[in-house]
């Protein structure tokens, strides 16, 4: 190669280098701008998701049952402002999210109520210091329904909006005479901090006030185990199921935050709630505890579990701005609106009244019981119920005694509920088959009938398990069929609405593609138990029903602490019966007591009936002593600590119920592989060191007839 070849060579080579790294730096910049572009999009995604809101002119608002009310205020005060907030949520749906958290934590509670106020599902159970109850759908629709609080009065008030007004030291220290806090120099403090972070400053007394009470409650000033004291004026972190549980955690939260001092736990509270709500744009008492404006997520960041809260907090704010003349200032309220809600505001429940399907009937020997046609005895006669054949369909019950009956003839009516000749009577159901909702909208109700009330609304494709398919309800042409949630609840749905699951279920899980299409499989397997073509003894069961089990588990080899499933078999590392010693069993309880020792765990046993006053040892759930008892909670028994396992319980909540056979029953169709430890074992209700269709059908049969587990 000659000098000017290798010259024009390397010319070429300097002319490619340059265009690589021109190349590279062109993908580098369209790299930066494509982020860039995500990064924008995304920000947008977030101002898309917010509501939407705009000031009310008088002629800007279709909503006429809204309309009317705001415009009567306005009447009174023209200098108000208000704010539509449309929230672009289905009303229905943001019902169905708030009423979650079953036996575990329920998202809104209620105290001091009854009948229709409470939960059907967690029925008598309480929750945080043991006054509160978990409130029932009804009483959700009407605490939500901001037409029920649009009225000129204090209520009006958990929608104003929080931000701060300029107010007078002197003004803020009269408003707290009469509480723990009447101090000028917490007066002074407040209201530096307030217009520092931009709140009313009545809108965190109002909160002071509503957590601690007028006197100070347990958690405005504690003491510790070393004697320092510490306060959390506004209880955050203050959670839990017992009152020590929220005290403990009170403290917790003080100490970790500093807040050893009163205007510390000022500042420190005051800037959290501000920080945490109004950035969040939750900027009034209605949204700090209904978290229904999607900037940044939805029904998860709410204040507090208290129900009542925005309105009780509603009085006591406008009481201390209108003792500081304040009233007449150009105020803004911002009022939600939902898509979907019905033409009526939502209606209190009867607070008389217990609301869900119950079946009574006429003891023997007796005959001619009266159905009236309302809740007296000089009311009309509608019916006589002859005798101990009849079935008598309970679907509301009064303190007065009374119940709202149904008969199979379709006549509605009261009967006197007697024990000399009426006693309630299980459940009567002749089936349990899995069905889909097959339209939007669908209602399912108390009793079968439109006229009887609204349990909860149901979307298309949600799933229920049918109880009756007798058809005795056939009124007008229309079947109803009872039916129970995967949550518990019971009620009626026409039988229209009803498809087949296998119809409407067709999507393969993917780790067993090969072996199970659809649940229509389990439902075979079901059936051939049921029939007594498959018996419990795993040495004699259908070849079948055994093949598909044993490819289940072949698909879902898992290794664990406890559990090892390996060659077809699942074991678990616990001793067996034979070696468990006879000092060792509860006698008295029934209950036997088994070792890990691979783990030096140490498990109890216990029947699903079983609570914490029918065990020889104290039982604690997360290190808080309870009168419950469930699988995963722990028992001292003579200084040594056992983990519960209650037969049936999968999930932990003290219970068996349907929740409970779901669980089970998508383990073994490979959809919940993460059921383990004791929960694994409480779910093996057949003892037979594995869990399958045997467990959750046994599980099915206790739930629907007490079959014992």
């Amino acid at each position: 190669m000659n000098k000017k070849q290798k010259k024009l060579k390397n010319k070429n080579m300097k002319k490619f280098n340059f265009v690589r790294v021109k190349n590279k730096i062109i993908v580098l910049l369209l790299i930066i701008i494509i982020l860039n572009y995500i990064f924008i999009f995304n920000q947008c995604s977030v101002v898309k998701a917010d509501s939407f809101r705009y000031e009310y002119n008088y002629n800007n608002l279709e909503y006429t049952s809204f309309k009317e009310k705001i415009d009567n205020i306005k009447a009174n005060h023209p200098n108000w402002k208000f704010v539509i907030m449309e929230t672009g949520l289905d009303w229905n749906e943001v019902i169905s999210n708030e009423y979650t958290g079953h036996f575990d934590t329920p998202k809104n509670l209620i105290q001091e109520k009854s009948g229709g106020w409470i939960c059907s599902i967690c029925g008598s159970k309480v929750y945080d210091t043991g006054e509160w109850m978990c409130a029932s759908e009804s009483a959700i629709r009407y605490y939500m329904d901001p037409r029920n609080w649009l009225v000129d009065s204090p209520y009006l008030f958990q929608f104003l909006q929080i931000d701060y007004m300029d107010t007078l030291d002197q003004d803020i220290y009269s408003s707290l005479n009469g509480t723990f806090l009447y101090s000028m120099e917490i007066a002074t403090t407040i209201n530096r901090v307030c217009k520092e972070k931009n709140a009313s400053p009545y809108f965190v007394i109002a909160r002071i006030l509503q957590e601690q009470g007028t006197s100070g409650g347990r958690t405005y000033r504690m003491q510790d185990s070393d004697g320092n004291i510490y306060y959390n004026l506004f209880n955050i972190g203050a959670t839990g199921n017992t009152e020590a549980e929220v005290y403990l955690n009170a403290l917790l939260k003080a100490k970790k935050e500093g807040w050893n001092s009163l205007e510390k736990c000022l500042i420190g509270g005051i800037s959290f709630l501000l920080s945490s709500y109004i950035s969040y744009k939750q900027n009034t008492l209605y949204l700090n505890k209904f978290d229904v404006e999607s900037y940044l997520g939805l029904y998860s960041h709410q204040y507090m579990q208290n129900i009542e809260a925005p309105k009780n907090e509603a009085i006591s704010m406008y009481n201390k701005m209108k003792n500081a003349n304040l009233l007449s200032r150009n105020l803004t309220f911002v009022i939600p609106i939902y898509n979907n809600m019905p033409e009526l505001s939502s209606p209190s429940p009867d607070t008389a009244g217990e609301i869900f399907p119950k079946n009574i009937k006429v003891k023997e020997g007796h005959f001619g019981i009266m159905v009236r046609a309302g809740r007296s005895t000089s009311s009309s006669i509608l019916s006589r119920i002859s005798g101990s054949s009849e079935i008598i369909l309970s679907v509301e019950r009064f303190s007065d005694g009374w119940h709202k009956i149904v008969l199979e003839s379709g006549i509605v009516g009261y009967v006197k509920f007697n024990t000399d000749y009426l006693e309630e009577v299980e459940d009567v159901t002749n089936c349990y088959e899995m069905k889909i909702i097959n339209k939007d909208d669908t209602i399912l109700r108390v009793g079968p009938g439109y006229e009887h009330t609204e349990i909860t609304v149901l979307k298309s494709g949600s799933t229920v398990y049918r109880i009756d398919n007798t058809g005795r309800y056939n009124f007008g042409g229309i079947i109803w069929d009872r039916v129970i949630l995967p949550d518990g609840r019971q009620g009626f749905l026409p039988r229209s609405v009803l498809g087949n699951f296998e119809e409407n279920n067709k999507e393969s899980n993917s780790t067993i593609e090969n072996i199970i299409e659809d649940e229509k499989n389990i439902v075979e397997i079901e059936n051939k138990i049921e029939n007594n073509e498959v018996i419990n003894d795993e040495n004699n069961i259908d070849e079948n029903v055994t093949d598909i089990e044993e490819n289940i588990i072949d698909e879902n080899i898992i290794e664990d602490n406890n559990i090892i499933v390996d060659n077809n078999i699942m074991q678990q590392n616990i001793t067996s019966n034979e070696n468990v010693t006879e000092d060792e069993k509860l006698q008295s309880n029934n209950e036997i007591l088994e070792d890990d020792t691979q783990n030096e765990r140490k498990y109890l046993i216990i029947s699903p009936d079983k609570q914490s006053k029918d065990l020889d040892g104290i039982v604690t759930k997360d290190g808080v002593e309870t009168e419950e008892a469930g699988t995963g909670y722990k028992i001292n028994i003579n200084d040594k600590e056992y983990i519960i396992v209650k037969r049936g319980d999968a999930n932990g909540d003290g219970y068996v119920k349907a929740n409970d056979y779901l669980i089970i029953k998508d383990y073994i169709i490979g959809n919940n592989i993460n059921l383990k430890d004791e929960y694994l074992q409480a779910s093996d209700v057949t003892n037979d060191k594995a869990v399958k269709a045997n467990d959750y059908l046994k599980i099915k049969d206790h739930i629907m007839y007490g079959v014992e587990i």
